[in-house]
């Protein structure tokens, strides 16, 4: 394989991205024998015309610190499969829906032993609020299973990195919201959630406010078996 497991001490360039507030569930189409899964059956536009990384393209190799430990991910070392979204922790509308996937998706795949096999990779993108104490909190909140190993909390250095790395590299939109006297600010923002096999291409793009962490796992139990 060409990707290995690297956890360094933090530093880092890029990464970041959203949860969201746009869209319904669709995949899309690329694969080129990269693939362990066939092409999904709701895609209706090539992976190429798409502004996010989508069925059979590679994630975008980029590093970033873990929040909650002293370490740094890079997404392009990884040997193992991923599952990663875009997300801020004061959402209420569906990032909660994004990481209780992804909990589930962890819960089921540390039951199966399979808990090695996959790294989950939720990327804040708003690191002012998000900070380590607060993504602690939230991990609790939402049941994650942080001293599994296999679930990173990836946090950009300011907004404006999260902005560059995650619209430009990631291509997952979100839009800061006015503050009032009564309401902090919000994100408006696409919910994606992406697994990709160990080599680092996409098996599946979910779009929409809830992709179903049943359907997440089925899938990703299936590139884990291949």
């Amino acid at each position: 394989m060409r990707r290995r497991t690297f956890l360094a001490t933090a530093g880092g360039a890029g990464l970041a991205a959203s949860a969201g507030c746009l869209g319904g569930v669709s995949s899309v189409f690329g694969g080129g024998g990269n693939t362990v899964l066939g092409k999904p059956d709701d895609q209706t536009i090539r992976s190429a015309n798409l502004p996010y990384p989508a069925y059979g393209q590679e994630l975008p190799d980029v590093t970033l610190p873990a929040a909650t430990t002293d370490q740094s991910v890079s997404v392009g070392d990884l040997d193992t499969a991923v599952v990663m979204t875009f997300f801020y922790s004061h959402c209420n509308t569906v990032c909660p829906f994004l990481i209780s996937s992804m909990r589930k998706v962890q819960t089921n795949a540390i039951e199966a032993g399979y808990g090695d096999d996959v790294t989950f990779l939720p990327v804040t993108f708003d690191p002012k609020r998000d900070d380590e104490a607060r993504l602690e909190e939230y991990a609790e909140m939402m049941n994650v299973d942080l001293d599994a190993g296999n679930w990173h909390f990836l946090r950009p250095d300011d907004h404006d990195h999260a902005k560059e790395v995650v619209q430009e590299t990631y291509g997952v939109t979100f839009e800061k919201t006015s503050e009032t006297e009564s309401s902090m600010y919000m994100y408006n923002h696409l919910g994606l959630l992406l697994l990709a096999n160990a080599d680092g291409y996409v098996e599946r793009a979910y779009t929409g406010n809830d992709p179903a962490g049943d359907r997440v796992w089925s899938d990703l139990e299936t590139v884990l078996q291949a």
